[in-house]
């Protein structure tokens, strides 16, 4: 596809303004978004507020927490407890944490004369510092804006990435459709989950790879930004395989500034572990992948077509994204970067669906493909620029686009503010329990998002 004329570059969705304002309602939708539902993410800013105060990692000053219901989340090492999940996740915390307690002892001669704001502020303080008996659970609008704040980041850079390669308008809509009608909307942003902070390293990756040249700047930046992503999930390992694969075959000049840069995240990354687990990989990065262990082939097409975890049933507007790597590869113009971008969401698809727990526990839709969604939005923005640019001469193209776009922005809102939709997940049977769950029609996930009194 030919590069955007320069007239299509004019106006106020090429501006920065524009790309300010996407942010700022994005982040306004997700903070008022009432849906917090705290599982994985629950020991995300107590293991924060230990490095802060205790210079450690571990949980054992909140052991008065510890009861079965959050075993799952927790590693014994050492004599120590931990946080099971990976390091980039409290880590991507830190520095809001910091800079809030931080402003908040710098006001405090001022906050008690702001009246609730200022109160509450004061005892967001006191809770953040001490283990008081609400503080499990109290954490969960800290969790939601911090995560609100990786998912505007990452949309910011993809629309950055998009504005490449098609006309300003074209990108815009694709990345709201990205932010409001997918899981980076009804998951992502909910609370701090590892998919926020792993969706903008995942962005940056983009945005670095679709470039016509690498330089050793932007390859140290490259490897930096993969292995941050690997340090919030371990499923982007794909992301290093095959990034790493395509910066030897293109440009192996630049593979000693890729390291470099990607050992700047690696050798604390391996050390922490080393010094907690005595391994370079925690426990959680040894889960094995075995599709021979598991209904694969069933997982599959689980994952992009049943009623409660497909991701073409949630978002169907992504199946565009399909009709747009078709085109491109058909007119034979893909870019090298392109094929990597398409590798990963396959090799990505075959992962999650190999997984034990395929159907992704309890959890919105197709919560497994939220790693991967700005790989596939790319490829999306191609179809939505035919659309926009002769919408007459492709009526039934948009019409599908619109149609679509319409239904799963509101299923995400929907999942966003109500926790009918997450009932699902226990009622009337839980989902780990009976994992056929996931293909029965008559009570689909996203049917919950049907008002009760529709």
């Amino acid at each position: 596809m030919p590069t955007p004329s320069l007239s299509s570059r004019g106006g106020f969705a090429s501006s920065t303004l524009a790309l300010w304002l996407m942010c700022l309602a994005l982040f306004g939708i997700y903070t008022t978004s009432e849906a917090r539902l705290q599982t994985d993410s629950l020991w995300s800013i107590p293991s924060a507020a230990s490095i802060l105060h205790e210079g450690n990692t571990d949980l054992d000053e909140f052991r008065h927490w510890f009861f079965p219901g959050t075993a799952y989340a927790r590693n014994e090492a050492g004599g120590h407890t931990y946080y099971v999940y990976p390091p980039g996740v409290m880590v991507s915390a830190l520095p809001f944490l910091a800079a809030a307690e931080g402003l908040i002892s710098l006001m405090e001669p001022v906050l008690p004369r702001l009246g609730t704001f200022g109160a509450d502020a004061l005892a967001w303080r006191t809770l953040f510092r001490h283990t008081g008996r609400e503080y499990l659970g109290s954490f969960a609008l800290t969790e939601q804006l911090i995560a609100s704040f990786y998912v505007c980041a990452a949309a910011a850079v993809l629309l950055v990435t998009l504005r490449r390669r098609v006309s300003p308008g074209a990108a815009l809509v694709t990345v709201l459709l990205f932010g409001l009608g997918t899981t980076a909307y009804s998951t992502a942003s909910r609370v701090l989950w590892q998919h926020g902070p792993g969706l903008l390293a995942i962005a940056c990756v983009m945005l670095l790879l679709a470039r016509p040249a690498q330089t050793a700047r932007t390859a140290f930046l490259l490897g930096l930004w993969v292995a941050a992503a690997y340090a919030c999930r371990p499923t982007h390992s794909l992301s290093i395989l095959v990034v790493t694969g395509f910066m030897a075959l293109r440009f192996r000049r630049q593979l000693p500034a890729y390291f470099a840069g990607a050992a700047l995240v690696a050798i604390p990354f391996c050390a922490y572990h080393l010094s907690v687990y005595g391994s370079v990989f925690s426990p959680y990065y040894r889960h094995t992948v075995d599709p021979l262990a598991g209904p694969f082939f069933m997982a599959l097409a689980a994952n992009l077509v049943s009623p409660s975890r497909g991701l073409f049933t949630f978002s169907p507007f992504l199946v565009l994204g399909v009709v747009g790597f078709v085109q491109r590869w058909r007119s034979r113009s893909l870019e090298p970067y392109e094929v990597v971008f398409a590798l990963i969401l396959v090799l990505h698809w075959a992962a999650i669906s190999s997984f034990y727990i395929w159907w992704a526990g309890h959890s919105i839709g197709p919560r497994f493909f939220t790693d991967v969604l700005p790989y596939l939005v790319y490829f999306l923005a191609f179809p939505v620029q035919t659309v926009l640019e002769a919408p007459s001469r492709n009526r039934v193209l948009a019409g599908a686009l619109v149609v679509t776009a319409v239904f799963s922005v509101f299923l995400h809102w929907r999942a966003s503010h109500s926790y009918d939709v997450h009932n699902w997940n226990s009622s009337p049977v839980d989902v780990d329990k009976n994992p056929s769950r996931v293909w029965d029609w008559k009570d689909a996930q996203f049917l919950r998002a049907l008002p009760r009194d529709a």
